[in-house]
């Protein structure tokens, strides 16, 4: 029996900073993709149970990894406007000045897609007052993943989750793995991070949420977890997997929590695997 680790609501990658860095507009394949970074993160050794200081000096060649809090605005040609995940919100996050800096304001956002629901990724969809912020938007999440925070899950970070299904209510809608959630993104199975996590595959980039927090670590060894992986097991194997995915693919991949911009490929190395930041 999978036993889930709940964690808090803050669900931030270490010490958070303000994010100045400007965004940064891809092309891949049918979508244009804007990286917005919504708060500058580092991660310490403490984050990551059984990994000795020694190993993660070696790896990372510091007292800090370097993170972030990303999220990815894709528009489609026919002038739809996705947003997948909305960071920390409040004082934590920068995600909708970035986005007023991109001439997108929260009522032209026409759909916003979940990796999950950790507060990182969810904050920034409630106002001050627990309002919704997109007010057209509608909220795909995996129906795992909205099963699991729908079953009376206690502490701040399950009433999180509530209020942001009650504010956003019928705007709501669920999704299977393997389905096209929307016309050219894919749903796929990455659970193990939380029951419902998700990569969004399209025709040229996977967007890989929290499959990883800290590059450095955990490409080259994906059995590494962090203490916010509520299924460590389930988060290995979901690693491994798709780390072969990409590298078999080629295709790049955009992740949450990944060095700003976000986006590079996973390559393989005699060791196992590199990470490669950049189109």
């Amino acid at each position: 029996m999978v036993k889930w680790l709940l964690c808090g609501a803050a669900m931030i990658s270490g010490i958070v900073i303000a994010a100045e860095s400007e965004n940064r507009s891809f092309q891949f394949g049918n979508f244009e993709v804007i990286a917005v970074q919504d708060a500058l993160s580092a991660m310490w050794v403490e984050l990551f149970p059984g990994m000795s200081e020694e190993e993660f000096l070696r790896l990372t060649g510091g007292g800090r990894v370097p993170s972030s809090v990303n999220v990815f605005l894709l528009k489609r040609g026919d002038g739809k406007i996705i947003l997948v995940d909305a960071g920390n919100g409040g004082k934590r996050g920068g995600m909708l000045r970035k986005l007023e800096q991109s001439g997108v304001f929260p009522e032209s956002v026409d759909f916003i897609l979940l990796t999950h629901m950790h507060g990182d990724h969810i904050g920034g969809l409630l106002g001050k007052h627990g309002e919704a912020v997109f007010s057209r938007a509608l909220v795909y999440v995996s129906m795992p993943e909205w099963e699991f925070w729908q079953n009376g899950t206690v502490g701040l970070q399950g009433k999180q989750v509530r209020k942001v299904l009650h504010a956003y209510g019928s705007r709501v809608r669920t999704f299977r793995f393997g389905e096209e959630v929307l016309p050219g993104i894919k749903a796929l199975d990455a659970s193990g991070h939380t029951p419902g996590h998700t990569v969004f595959e399209t025709d040229s980039l996977l967007i890989v949420g929290d499959l990883l927090h800290a590059a450095a670590l955990q490409i080259p060894r994906p059995e590494v977890c962090t203490i916010y992986d509520m299924n460590p097991f389930g988060a290995v194997q979901a690693r491994r997997r798709f780390y072969e995915f990409a590298a078999s693919s080629s295709k790049p991949v955009a992740g949450m929590h990944l060095p700003y911009p976000g986006i590079g490929r996973i390559g393989r190395s005699a060791a196992g695997y590199v990470y490669l930041p950049g189109k």
